[in-house]
């Protein structure tokens, strides 16, 4: 068996390999990781890097892991053996966009509001946002296709509508990396199509990564550029074309899997 110090080691020569040929640099890379609550260990032996510009995908169940890993990556939960490194050598600033019932919508605030949280970070909590962060708010909005929405309550838009609210609140806090929890969860199939052209229209323009959580396989199959697949302790990371097969997916689930094409997309059929 290897030694951990070698699998380190190994794994950093891996990923530098990695990058001086494509050209990509490490944001989070995690260094033997191990994360948990105390004695329980919930994800082991985590190797393995987000990098800059790409649309990495999580998938697992409820109670796979995802959380955890979602917190470790944020910095709000410290690894229990391991080291999770963030880039220095460029600004990361991360934006979260929770799932949409994440936020309590008894109170009436305008979707310019709920953008308008997202310079708090910046400003300190005792500064009100002034004309340039209203500005800010307004063309994020925008950005993201319901500028005209910015007076309306918050809650009385569509799931779509409030999802592209909170990724206008991560994009005002000038964030590198969107980190998307469950962003379509409950949507139909076309909410699901247009929150994924978003996020990769917005890839593409601007530059941001993506960390992309979610339960939903076939979902990610045609989005992502890489994969994560949690599923009950087991962890497998590659780009699509590598985990999306028969026998990967049969190593990881224990069901017979197979990945379809249909007019140019994948498929996967259980």
């Amino acid at each position: 068996m290897v030694a951990t110090a070698e699998r380190v080691r190994l794994f950093r020569a891996l990923h530098d390999a990695l990058q001086n040929t494509m050209g990509m640099a490490d944001l989070i890379r995690f260094e033997n990781v191990t994360l948990g609550y105390r004695r329980n260990v919930v994800l082991a032996d985590l190797n393995f890097a987000v990098q800059e510009g790409e649309f990495f995908g999580i998938v697992g169940a409820n109670g796979s892991g995802k959380t955890t890993l979602l917190r470790a990556m944020l910095g709000v939960m410290a690894p229990l053996a391991g080291r999770v490194h963030v880039s220095q050598t460029a600004e990361v600033h991360f934006g979260y966009v929770p799932q949409r019932g994440f936020l309590d919508e008894i109170f009436p605030l305008t979707a310019r509001e709920i953008v308008l949280m997202g310079c708090y970070g910046r400003l300190g909590l005792w500064r009100r946002p002034g004309q340039r962060e209203h500005e800010q708010a307004e063309k994020c909005l925008a950005q993201v296709g319901i500028g005209a929405l910015a007076t309306q309550r918050f809650r009385n838009l569509s799931g779509g509508q409030k999802q592209r609210v909170l990724i206008a609140r991560a994009l005002v806090a000038e964030a590198k990396v969107l980190v998307l929890d469950e962003p379509t969860d409950g949507m139909d199939l076309e909410g699901q199509r247009a929150i994924l052209d978003l996020i990769e229209d917005l890839r593409e323009r601007s530059g941001v990564s993506v960390i992309y959580v979610t339960h939903r396989l076939n979902e990610l199959a045609n989005a992502a550029q890489r994969l994560m697949l949690l599923h009950e302790g087991k962890v497998r990371i590659g780009r699509v074309e590598e985990i999306l097969t028969g026998p990967v997916l049969r190593e990881v689930y224990g069901v017979d899997a197979k990945v379809e094409q249909l007019d140019g997309k994948r498929v996967i059929i259980a």
